[in-house]
């Protein structure tokens, strides 16, 4: 089994704006890489992927983009991790049209007889279904020129798009996994979002309504994504923002960790704790660093000192986050 895990710290200037005690324009990032949730034999190393059908037409173009994007992203986790062979899916779909079989199918005998022809040990198939519709109505807003709420039109866009995908052992006909995966887009939901919106990841403005297909193409992006780590060791990047603070120890700590010294930005936040024992934030920011370099257990031991002189949620998430990574057998890279 593949081991989880190393950390790996970079240091990037974030152009957030800070929360609480966090420091506006200094951030940490540190990736985990973790082990696919489904551990599958190591045998099976040859995947085939076929053309996912839909019901519709829509579906079904869709469908074609799902595959694409499915291929194309476990090629670029194999580039990393080398896991998986990958069988093109242009070259299986002439394959099969030599037998004249279809090239996408939704049944476990179709899709072993398919991956037998192509000689792989494994095939990847699925569906694809995507809903996407406009709800039209009004909304009331304050008008300043006449100082009174008038009522004005309102369009509220909603996709939905759902793949399912399963994996069938082409030599025992056992079907590996399936797993559907869905992601949704409200419009209105969007527009509360905090830091988070689909509109603004897209590049539109905060209040324009970006194309459905447009919508529609990153859901199933998302979709692609969540199976492929099921099945790919993958990394997970976390991004943490450091508390600022009128210490001078914190300070030169930050200025440290913005330049990747993490060993020296965790005596400078030591330093600044053996000073104001009650700094909680140089609490935080030592769990950070020992975090990123991958002491997990001293991380604990921070987070939880800072959330024991003051009580952010930004502390307990973060302890949360390292109890879960020891707990998936990360290894400590104590320096």
């Amino acid at each position: 089994m593949l081991r989880n895990v190393y950390l790996v710290g970079i240091v990037v200037v974030s152009l957030m704006l800070a929360a609480g005690c966090k420091e506006k324009g200094r951030a940490i990032e540190f990736t985990y890489v973790r082990p696919p949730q489904f551990e599958m034999d190591p045998s099976v190393k040859a995947l085939g992927i076929a053309q996912f059908g839909g019901t519709t037409e829509a579906d079904k173009r869709w469908g074609d983009i799902a595959s694409d994007r499915l291929a194309d992203a476990l090629d670029e986790y194999n580039k990393r991790f080398q896991r998986y062979q990958l069988v093109d899916r242009k070259r299986l779909k002439a394959i099969l049209d030599e037998r004249d079989l279809q090239a996408a199918f939704s049944d476990s005998s179709a899709a072993v007889e398919a991956g037998r022809i192509a000689k792989v040990d494994a095939m990847i198939y699925g569906q694809v279904t995507v809903n996407a519709r406009d709800e039209r109505g009004t909304r009331a807003t304050f008008d300043p020129f006449t100082q009174s709420m008038k009522t004005v039109p309102k369009v509220t866009r909603y996709v939905m798009t759902s793949v399912n995908f399963t994996i069938d052992n082409v030599i025992t006909g056992e079907t590996l996994a399936t797993v559907t995966v869905m992601k949704e887009y409200d419009s209105d939901e969007d527009k509360e979002a905090k830091g988070n919106s689909v509109a603004r990841a897209l590049g539109f403005r905060h209040e324009d309504l970006p194309p459905r297909d447009q919508l529609t193409s990153h859901l199933i992006d998302l979709c692609v994504r969540e199976f492929v780590m099921r099945i790919s060791p993958h990394e997970f990047t976390v991004r943490e923002e450091l508390c600022g603070s009128k210490s001078e120890f914190v300070k030169r700590g930050n200025m440290l960790a913005k330049a990747g010294d993490y060993a020296e930005a965790l005596e400078a936040y030591q330093s600044a704790l053996a000073a104001d024992p009650e700094d909680h934030g140089a609490a935080f920011n030592a769990g950070v660093v020992s975090e990123a370099m991958g002491q997990l257990e001293k991380a604990e031991d921070y987070y939880t000192q800072a959330f024991n002189l003051h009580a952010e949620e930004d502390y307990v998430i973060a302890r949360k986050r390292v109890r879960q990574e020891a707990a998936n057998g990360s290894n400590d890279n104590d320096e």
